[in-house]
């Protein structure tokens, strides 16, 4: 089982890796993420509507000279959306590097502090305005309601 750098390829693979433990502690934290930030209901798919397919990604993260931290996040598969059905347009916000550098110049000539506060889904929580339904997350899906499928109210990532 070679990977590059450790990192499972996938659910199966987490499942059965030498850290198992590690990677089922980050699946959990992230599912608990979605729930806390209300990001999907589990409803039956409607009629003439298709379910996106999603994957979990694994990645190993370094947070100072010895400690790693396990990271998973769910994302959806959403290059099998249909403009016009799934989305209309396309919009990611970003910031460019020289408004950071006018803030930064600010803070520096005004003697000002600057803290750095690190929000690990924020960009993610997006009210949507389409309908989007995906499966239920594999390894997660709710007992008795296995047929149902999550129908997106914020959005994820992919």
């Amino acid at each position: 089982m070679l990977t590059d750098g450790g990192e499972p390829e996938n659910f199966q693979e987490a499942r059965v890796y030498e850290q198992k433990d590690r990677w089922n502690k980050a699946m959990q934290e992230e599912i608990d993420s979605l729930h806390k930030n209300n990001t999907y209901d589990l409803v039956k798919l409607p009629k003439g509507r298709k379910a996106l397919k999603n994957k979990w990604v694994f990645r190993l993260k370094n947070e100072g000279e010895k400690q790693v931290k396990y990271k998973a996040r769910l994302v959806v598969k959403g290059f099998e959306q249909k403009k016009g059905v799934d989305f209309d347009d396309i919009f990611s916000p970003v910031v460019k590097m020289s408004s950071i550098r006018v803030i930064l110049g600010l803070a520096a000539s005004l003697d000002l502090e600057v803290e750095q506060l690190d929000v690990k889904t924020a960009f993610l929580h997006g009210d949507l305005e389409e309908e989007i339904y995906m499966e239920q997350p594999e390894g997660f899906e709710v007992k008795g309601k296995e047929h149902l499928v999550c129908k997106l109210k914020k959005a994820c990532m992919g």
